[in-house]
């Protein structure tokens, strides 16, 4: 069984390399993912991992597209792809500054988005789950955040106060995250009067998610099947034209 079984039409989609504004004149480089079809649809930020902009971003990029969401993928990196832990912390140091600023923009520019129907949900992998839990943290007009295996460890005591609701998801075999962080992440969110989820998948590890898995049973299936449902219920089909 495939990780993404469609229960409705696809669309046909579009996609490749663009560029997005920045205040200060400079242009954000980014990876664009559509249906191409007519009309306004809920759109979603994929944030990416500390490699870069991989195939696992693009392929969940295009997923989203034929599901009937226009999708922006910030390039943190500008253009850089790790291939080594120790590659991939030296971008992070570099980047990490201005990377916060770089996914509110990319938010931004879908909120405003002609063909954006104005509902719009970030979906962070790692890193990039991280910047998705600062977004639902900080910004009052998103609709969702969605973290897969994110460090919410910099962020612990303030998900109480969270705006937009936060669908969590890690391994039990996470290194970097461990139970106890788990166990008061998961306080803090029944806490908030938000319909935030926590999901753990028995025996995954952190960086789960791969184009590679077709086990319907996997980490990878089973997330997806969360991600889904999660982003119907809260973006997909409130308020769509």
């Amino acid at each position: 069984m495939p990780v993404y079984q469609p229960r409705s039409l696809e669309h046909p989609i579009n996609s490749g390399r663009i560029s997005v504004a920045l205040e200060d004149g400079r242009r954000l480089p980014a990876y664009w993912s559509h249906p191409d079809a007519s009309g306004k649809f809920p759109a979603v930020a994929v944030i990416h991992d500390w490699w870069g902009i991989t195939t696992v971003e693009r392929w969940i990029a295009h997923l989203f597209a034929q599901m009937g969401y226009y999708v922006i993928i910030p390039d943190l990196f500008n253009g850089r792809v790790a291939t080594t832990p120790q590659e991939a912390i030296q971008l992070v140091e570099e980047t990490s500054p201005h990377n916060y600023n770089f996914v509110d923009t990319a938010l931004r520019t879908l909120e405003n988005h002609v063909r954006v129907n104005g509902k719009v949900a970030a979906v962070g992998l790692g890193m990039g789950g991280t910047l998705a839990f600062e977004a639902a943290l900080t910004r009052d007009d998103l609709e969702a955040a969605v973290a897969l295996y994110g460090f919410p460890q910099k962020h612990l005591g303030k998900f109480k106060a969270a705006y937009a609701p936060i669908l969590a998801i890690f391994g039990t075999t996470d290194p970097y995250v461990g139970a106890g962080v788990i166990a008061q992440l998961r306080r803090e969110l029944l806490q908030s009067e938000r319909p935030h989820e926590l999901i753990t998948l028995e025996g995954a590890g952190h960086g789960f998610f791969s184009t590679e898995d077709n086990n319907g049973n996997s980490a990878s299936a089973q997330a997806w099947a969360k991600i889904n449902a999660f982003l119907e219920r809260h973006v997909k089909f409130i308020g769509a034209e």
